[in-house]
């Protein structure tokens, strides 16, 4: 009696997990059918359409362009001619040929009086200035030279057509005028050096400060060059070429 109440509950248990199993599937059908339940958002990301392909252009070589104005334009340099050549050694140093000199010596086919001769005279430069001094590689007018001389040391100088020069031609057997700058007191020397190579010494004693001259013979055909040391300073040197 009791096995047979325990059969029935059991295919009555058996039969309630059957219903309830299948309630649970029809109510899941059921549930997704309905107009409110969730559906699943499948998100598609666009696909660009296809476009041109894109390219990077590289800058070519900048090139800067500059105005004629600006350009530097070409410089022809031009080599000086020899008669050029010649007048830049005149400037730059009394040693030049006979042949390109400008500057003539002022002379005097006569001796000087015998009281001027081998002595040192005072040149008043006041009176009888120059007109033009050769100083510092070029002639400068007496207004400018006396204005930038330094007046430090002995200087030495021909008197020529040109004014006072350092180079000079004149005639053989003339007499041409010296002219000296005298800074300070002392023992005055001269050295004149004789176209035969032999150089004669002349020992005028003290001078005083100022401007002086001598008369000097070029008795013979050639070149003469003289000097002058005061208290051992030397000064310039000159040359005269007489022929």
């Amino acid at each position: 009696m009791i096995y047979r109440q325990r059969k029935a509950l059991l295919a009555l248990w058996a039969l309630c997990i059957g219903i309830s199993l299948f309630g649970l599937a029809i109510g899941q059908n059921t549930y997704d059918a309905y107009p409110g339940a969730p559906t699943p958002v499948t998100t598609q990301i666009p696909t660009p359409a296809p476009t041109a392909e894109t390219q990077t252009t590289i800058p070519s070589q900048v090139q800067t362009t500059v105005p004629a104005s600006n350009q530097m334009q070409p410089t022809s340099i031009v080599a000086p001619s020899a008669a050029q050549q010649q007048q830049t050694a005149v400037m730059t140093t009394p040693v030049v040929s006979s042949s390109s000199a400008t500057a003539t010596a002022v002379y005097s086919a006569q001796a000087p009086p015998a009281t001027q001769q081998n002595v040192l005279l005072t040149y008043d430069v006041q009176t009888a200035p120059p007109s033009a001094v050769y100083y510092s590689g070029s002639y400068l007018p007496w207004t400018s030279f006396y204005q930038v001389f330094s007046a430090n040391a002995p200087a030495l100088w021909i008197s020529s057509s040109l004014g006072w020069a350092w180079y000079a031609t004149s005639p053989a057997g003339s007499w041409v005028q010296e002219l000296m700058y005298v800074p300070v007191t002392g023992s005055m020397k001269v050295y004149d050096l004789y176209p035969d190579g032999t150089t004669r010494y002349v020992n005028y004693g003290f001078a005083t400060p100022g401007y002086k001259l001598r008369w000097f013979r070029a008795d013979t055909p050639g070149r003469y060059m003289t000097m002058v040391t005061i208290a051992d300073i030397p000064s310039n040197y000159i040359i005269v070429d007489a022929a």
